[in-house]
């Protein structure tokens, strides 16, 4: 017997899974109960609170709704596990994707402060240093003293095992709270894939300014008129965890930089990361985006705001 056409089993043979769980947890019939999916997909996440499948999944009601269903989240010790079996850059390793960009950004910060012979980064959310040995490899023109903030789980493995001193001066450093850091003094805070799973992120946006130059990249924006609240269920493969995130609204994204006192100077696309959310209504994938999007930005008073960014 054949299975029908957007039943369960159908939508399982096809491995569109989020649809498939979408639709038993309305109650549709199923050839198998959510703790049997959690075990083939072999994940140890609990399906009580919310979907195992892994995606994108919105809207959610609020940030505190959102991390209800999360749990651990970014404290989860498979997070730092995973962190830690990330590679390093290897000597004459070729460029990837995500650097070459980023690098040409460093480059035009290094360029715009008159070459100084030590760059001061915040590198945001930067796990366990893996930016800092992609683009230190490629990146002879100056030290990079690097400092990554993250969570104070990640921070601590970080600095009992992870600190590093180049013999070319640069240096490797890690925090929990990127205050202090910023009062002492950085040329650019490096954000990567992180503003998004900040709750307040206006608030740190803000903060930021400390630095001259702030480098947002891998930013999702949406089709949409607001922001959206998501949550990412990870595959077991990578961190087996969910996190609460956003998808920012693209029509506002530039207006609110500007808001907040910006001024984008390049902008770039960023086709590795692809994404489409399922919506928690219909059960349907109604959003998708094929890009992420890069910036690089100038911290600038109100009044100065009106340069074009060269976009690449």
């Amino acid at each position: 017997m054949t299975a029908a056409p957007g039943s369960v089993d159908s939508l399982l043979a096809a491995a569109r899974l989020q649809e498939a769980e979408w639709l038993m947890r309305r109650g549709a019939p199923a050839p198998l109960s959510l703790g049997q999916l959690a075990e083939r997909l072999g994940t140890r996440l609990d399906p009580g609170p919310f979907f195992v499948s892994p995606g994108y999944y919105a809207p959610l009601p609020s940030w505190a709704e959102a991390e209800a269903c999360c749990g651990d989240a970014y404290q989860a010790t498979s997070v730092i596990e995973r962190y830690r079996r990330q590679p390093t850059a290897e000597p004459n390793q070729a460029i990837g994707a995500y650097t070459i960009r980023q690098l040409a950004a460093f480059q035009h910060v290094w360029l715009a402060l008159g070459q100084p012979a030590t760059l001061r980064v915040l590198d945001f959310g930067g796990a366990l240093g893996s930016h800092f040995h992609a683009l230190e490899a490629h990146f002879p023109w100056c030290r990079l003293h690097w400092v990554v903030c993250e969570t104070t789980a990640v921070a601590t493995a970080g600095t009992s095992e992870f600190t590093s001193d180049k013999p070319n001066g640069s240096s490797l450093r890690f925090c929990d709270k990127a205050a202090h850091v910023l009062a002492n003094g950085i040329d650019l805070v490096f954000a990567s894939c992180s503003l998004q799973y900040l709750e307040h992120w206006p608030q740190m946006l803000q903060a930021f300014r400390a630095a001259p130059w702030l480098l947002l990249d891998r930013v999702p924006l949406i089709d949409h008129p607001t922001d959206l609240i998501a949550i990412q269920v990870v595959p077991a493969s990578y961190t087996d965890t969910r996190y609460p995130g956003w998808k920012f609204a693209a029509g506002s994204w530039l207006p609110r930089l500007a808001q907040a006192r910006f001024e984008p100077v390049l902008q770039w696309l960023v086709p590795e990361d692809r994404w489409t959310v399922l919506d928690l209504e219909t059960g349907q994938y109604r959003w998708s985006a094929q890009q992420d999007h890069g910036f690089l930005l100038q911290r600038q008073p109100a009044e100065s705001l009106n340069q074009p960014a060269v976009v690449f």
